[in-house]
C-alpha cells in the first residue's frame, strides 16, 4: 500500500527496477507513522512478483504467498517480544536461509523492522551478509533512528527516506479516514506529523491525557503541585508524548513573549526547555530509566524557587 505522500520515492524505486538497477541493501528512514512498512512491503511485493511490471500483479503464485504472508523467499525480521532486541541468533538464522537458492521466485527478501533494535552482537553478524551480498537480493532496513544504526552498516545501504507530509495532505488523509477537523492538529502535532501515527492515536485517550498535562504543566509553574501525587499519574502515561507535547508547550509559551517581553520569565521557560530536552534524551535512550524518579526531577526543577519571575504567560 502507497501513501499521497510516498510517490516520489516509488518512482524513483520504479526506475531502478526498470533499468535493473537495484541495490543490494536499502536503509529506509523516515519518522514514525508515515508508513515506512507498508512501503517496504509494497517494494517487496513488486520485487518477488513473477512478473516485470513495477507493481505487483498480485495474481501470481508468488504474489499469493507474498499476500498471505508464508512467501520463502522472503523473510521478516522483528525482536522476538515487544521492547526487546534483535539478537545475533536471529540473523544467524537468516543467513543460513539466505544460502539457498530462491524457490518461487528469481529474488530472496529481507525486510529487518525496527533495524536499530539490532544489539552490538547482530548488527557486526549482518556486517558480513552486507559485505558479500548474493546475487538477486534486496535487504531492507527500516528505522525511524538512523544515528542509531553503526555507520559500517550504514555506509553499505542505498538511503532512502520516506518523508513526513505537510499538514494539507496530511490533514487531507486524515480528513478522508473519518478523523475530525479539529482534532487534528492535536494529533498531528503529538505524532509529530505522522498521519498513521495521528491515526493511531485517535483510537486512545491520548487527547484527554494531554489537557490533564496542560493543567498539571500550569500548576509546576505556578508552583503550586505535589510532585509526588502528579508523577504517579504521569508516569501511567506515553513519557516520550507526554515530554514532546511539553516542548510545544514551552516553546509556544517563548513565542508569546516575544510579543510581551519579559527577561527573567523567558530564562526561566529556556532552563525548563532545556530540562525537557535532557528527559527525552533519557527517555529516548536504550537504557532502563526510573520513570518515578525521571518525572519527580523534572517537576522539581520546573518548581525551583531559584526562577524568581513576575508572572505566567499563556
Amino acid at each position: 500500500m502507497l501513501y499521497p505522500w510516498q510517490t516520489a520515492q516509488w518512482q524513483s524505486f520504479s526506475l531502478q527496477k526498470e533499468l535493473q538497477r537495484i541495490p543490494h541493501a536499502i536503509c529506509l528512514t523516515g519518522t514514525v507513522g508515515v508508513g515506512k512498512s507498508d512501503f517496504a512491503s509494497h517494494m517487496i511485493a513488486s520485487i518477488l512478483c513473477q512478473q516485470t511490471q513495477a507493481e505487483a500483479c498480485g495474481r501470481c503464485h508468488s504474489c499469493q504467498l507474498f499476500a498471505a504472508g508464508n512467501h520463502p523467499d522472503h523473510t521478516w525480521l522483528e525482536p522476538e517480544e515487544e521492547g526487546k532486541q534483535i539478537k545475533i541468533e536471529q540473523i544467524r538464522k537468516l543467513k543460513s536461509k539466505q544460502e539457498l537458492t530462491p524457490t518461487v521466485s528469481k529474488w530472496k527478501t529481507v525486510v529487518i523492522n525496527p533495524a536499530d533494535k539490532m544489539n552490538i552482537n547482530a548488527s557486526n553478524s549482518l556486517l558480513k551478509l552486507l559485505e558479500e551480498p548474493q546475487e538477486n537480493t534486496l535487504l531492507i532496513l527500516i528505522t525511524a533512528k538512523a544515528d542509531r544504526l553503526p555507520i559500517t552498516i550504514l555506509s553499505r545501504c542505498q538511503h532512502m527516506i520516506i518523508p513526513t507530509p505537510d499538514k494539507a495532505v496530511a490533514t487531507h488523509w486524515l480528513q478522508e479516514k473519518g478523523c475530525e477537523v479539529e482534532k487534528i492538529p492535536s494529533l498531528l502535532t503529538l505524532a509529530k506529523g505522522g498521519p498513521l501515527r495521528a491515526l493511531s492515536l485517535l483510537e486512545t485517550d491520548v487527547l484527554e491525557q494531554v489537557d490533564q498535562l496542560s493543567q498539571d504543566f500550569d500548576l509546576l509553574l505556578r508552583r503550586q503541585a505535589n510532585p509526588v501525587e502528579l508523577a504517579k499519574r504521569w508516569q501511567q502515561y506515553d513519557l516520550l508524548m507526554s515530554f514532546n507535547f511539553l516542548q510545544n508547550n514551552i516553546k509556544d509559551r517563548l513565542q508569546a513573549l516575544q510579543l510581551k517581553p519579559n527577561d527573567k520569565l523567558a530564562k526561566r521557560y529556556w532552563y525548563i526547555y532545556d530540562c525537557i530536552l535532557s528527559a527525552i534524551k533519557l527517555t529516548s535512550s536504550s537504557n532502563n530509566v526510573n520513570k518515578i524518579l525521571l518525572i519527580e526531577q523534572f517537576m522539581v526543577s520546573v518548581m525551583d524557587k531559584n526562577w524568581n519571575n513576575s508572572g505566567i504567560v499563556h
